[in-house]
């Protein structure tokens, strides 16, 4: 008991100054231009006010005593709805070992081992700057371990958004880190006698229904709380607060996909908190952890929304951001997403063709229109030489088939990872007989009595014979890492690579490294140097993860492709589906930006044109076009400090490139989210 309320009030005093100061700091203003957001400083603080979506004025007061709590309040008119706060920020370094790009790579088993870190702020100064029409202020002085830096606050016009960020940079080579962050503040009215505290708490449990819960601040622990949609929200004596993370930005890739308790709060003697964690999967033996290189800021954030009204409708407000963790429907376009490794072949083979798979439901509710299975990836017998992997084969095809309809695709495929080096996927656009392997005399092609055609597969060029005599694709899977490490580096040479049937490679956003405003730079990097090396191919969107049901948080792992496509073809025509994919002709996002038009046709040799349609939830960051002249890459990058959230809009970039060959466009939101398309090539 002793230990518990030591470690509570450790974790009430995060932040506090390590010695109190007799003045206050400096606070440089020079950055600050006249806009919709205004900048006021007093004796002891400085004022942020900013209108919301209504045109109703909200204010925020920081202190400039190091001596007091660094938010004195947030509100609006008469509604104080935070009150005397402080950041709470806390982790876990460790050391890779493998690289950047490293995915087996368990920090905790290091000589080293970890550390736990609790964050600090020694405030010394102040900076505040306009960024278009936002505003940033940053309070320098906080450090977490080897970590030093400052507090970032930032304010978005037309929104009730607060974005949190400790902007952080560590000088030692090859560390490994997670954060947690949060906000701890006043909250005098839910004092009870005794000390006891009644705090409304409100969020959706992993079934999607409301709770409300009320916390009587007995618990001096964090409460861990298994979310749907990554947020809970805390009634305030003004109104209500709500937390969450950047939908997908914080949340390091795994092979699975369990709920593990991402928000928390706390009531305790008169203040509570509200926040967010990571934790270790002590299930699993990879922690793919987040990355910090040295010297580069990390930007560990953190997002609350605000409302003048009860805890439920600062939740639903939240909620608009992902659109409830749903690819929502555009015209002319089907969602298609890639990689799943579910087992659902030999689950139907127990259950019968008629049982519905828990992933069914969830993916159908999320949007997604069809889908790559991969199975055969730690089930079933891929590798078996008899009718049993024939078998197993046409039960695949007889299961997908009876969960398929007009609404909803399944396609088969696997992640053969034979032959030609690293793990790759091979999809065909119609069903297929084949063995992995050929021993001995066995012909290449033979009959059977039942399935017909089959093939046995027992080298690189007998492997691409089959692509090409059934039409096949393929793209490597995960390049660069996991069992890609070192492909498709090493057979960019090879018949099979160049050929247009060998698609590219998949995207995901791996490794995590919060210094990139972007997700997934290392695929990036790859689609860009091939493509500057003559090769024509693509990056899909790919996610990569074993079976769930409807408590999993998969939306954070996720990303989709948009093909384009009218209508989804029946379960028999399901190479109709993947045919935009080998065209070039869909856009692959995250689902908070929509990319439904990329036109660069107007482009000339020595300037690039993009004609963009974007729509968007979150605010946006910037856009890009990335160009490749055979030697080098280039980048100009185009600030969308301008824009507001919840937008849609026709946009014309421009980008002097002399030389240019090929071309591509991305476009980025505040929390990390995107969009991008593919390189098109100049005619």
């Amino acid at each position: 008991m002793v230990s518990a309320m030591r470690s509570a009030f450790l974790s009430v005093l995060l932040l506090l100054p390590q010695a109190a100061a007799a003045a206050t700091v400096p606070l440089d203003l020079s950055g600050v231009r006249p806009g919709p957001i205004s900048v006021v400083r007093a004796e002891e603080t400085v004022a942020i006010s900013w209108p919301d979506e209504t045109g109703r004025e909200w204010r925020a007061v920081f202190s400039l005593d190091p001596a007091k709590p660094l938010i004195v309040s947030i509100g609006t008119g008469t509604d104080v709805i935070v009150r005397d706060a402080r950041p709470f920020y806390q982790g876990e370094t460790g050391k890779r070992r493998g690289g950047w790009y490293a995915f087996f790579d368990d920090p905790t088993t290091h000589p080293e081992g970890t550390r736990h870190v609790q964050g600090t702020l020694q405030l010394r100064g102040a900076v505040a700057r306009s960024v278009g029409e936002r505003l940033e202020i940053v309070f320098e002085g906080a450090r977490l371990g080897s970590f030093d830096g400052g507090l970032a606050y930032t304010f978005y016009p037309g929104s009730r958004l607060i974005q949190q960020e400790a902007v952080l940079t560590t000088n030692e080579p090859d560390v490994a880190y997670y954060y947690d962050a949060g906000l701890e503040m006043a909250a005098p009215s839910d004092r009870r006698p005794g000390n006891n505290m009644s705090t409304e708490v409100a969020f959706y449990d992993t079934d999607g229904v409301l709770r409300r819960n009320t916390s009587n601040g007995l618990q001096a622990e964090r409460v861990p709380v298994q979310a749907r949609y990554r947020t809970l929200a805390l009634r305030a004596a003004g109104g209500s607060v709500a937390v969450f993370p950047a939908p997908h930005r914080y949340f390091f890739p795994r092979d699975f996909t369990s709920n593990l308790a991402y928000v928390w709060h706390r009531a305790w003697r008169g203040r509570v908190a509200l926040g967010i964690r990571q934790l270790r999967d002590e299930n699993w033996q990879y922690y793919p952890w987040m990355n910090a290189p040295p010297g580069r800021p990390q930007r560990m954030g953190v997002f609350f929304l605000l409302s003048s009204g009860a805890p439920d409708s600062a939740l639903a407000d939240v909620l608009r951001y992902t659109n409830s963790d749903r690819f929502r429907p555009l015209e002319g376009y089907k969602t298609l997403s890639t990689h799943w490794h579910l087992a659902d072949t030999v689950q139907a083979m127990a259950n019968g063709f008629d049982w519905t798979p828990p992933f069914k439901p969830v993916l159908k509710a999320m949007g997604v229109d069809a889908s790559m299975i991969m199975d055969f990836h730690g089930d079933g017998h891929p590798g078996d030489l008899t009718d049993l992997r024939l078998d197993e084969l046409h039960a695949y095809f007889a299961a997908l088939r009876a969960q398929s309809d007009s609404d909803f695709l399944l396609i088969p495929s696997e992640e053969a990872n034979v032959h030609l080096g690293g793990h790759w996927t091979l999809v065909f656009p119609k069903p297929v007989y084949w063995f992995m392997d050929r021993p001995g005399p066995v012909p290449q092609i033979s009959k059977h009595p039942k399935y017909g055609t089959v093939y046995s597969v027992g080298n690189a060029q007998e492997m691409f014979d089959l692509v090409q005599r059934e039409g096949g694709y393929m793209y490597q899977t995960h390049p660069r890492t996991k069992g890609s490490t070192g492909f498709p580096d090493k057979i960019l040479d090879t018949p099979y690579f160049r050929d247009p049937s060998y698609l590219g490679a998949g995207w995901k956003a791996l490794p995590s490294d919060l210094s990139s405003p972007r997700l997934g730079d290392r695929a990036f990097d790859l689609v860009d140097e091939l493509n500057n090396q003559g090769l024509r191919k693509r990056l899909l969107g790919e996610v990569d993860v074993f079976q769930f049901d409807q408590t999993h948080e998969l939306y954070a792992h996720m990303n989709i492709n948009y093909i384009k496509l009218d209508r989804l073809p029946a379960f028999d025509r399901w190479g109709d589906a993947l045919a935009p994919l080998a065209r070039g002709e869909f856009f692959t996002t995250t689902g908070e930006v929509l990319l439904p038009d990329v036109d660069l046709r107007a482009s000339s040799a020595t300037e690039i044109v993009a004609a963009v349609r974007a729509d968007w939830t979150f605010p946006l960051q910037f856009a890009e076009i990335v160009w490749g002249d055979g030697q080098s890459v280039h980048r100009e990058v185009i600030e969308l400090s301008e824009t507001r959230g919840f937008g849609s809009r026709r946009f014309e970039w421009r980008a002097q490139a002399n030389g240019w060959k090929w071309a591509r466009v991305a476009v980025w939101d505040i929390a990390g989210n995107g969009a991008f398309v593919n390189p098109f090539w100049r005619p």
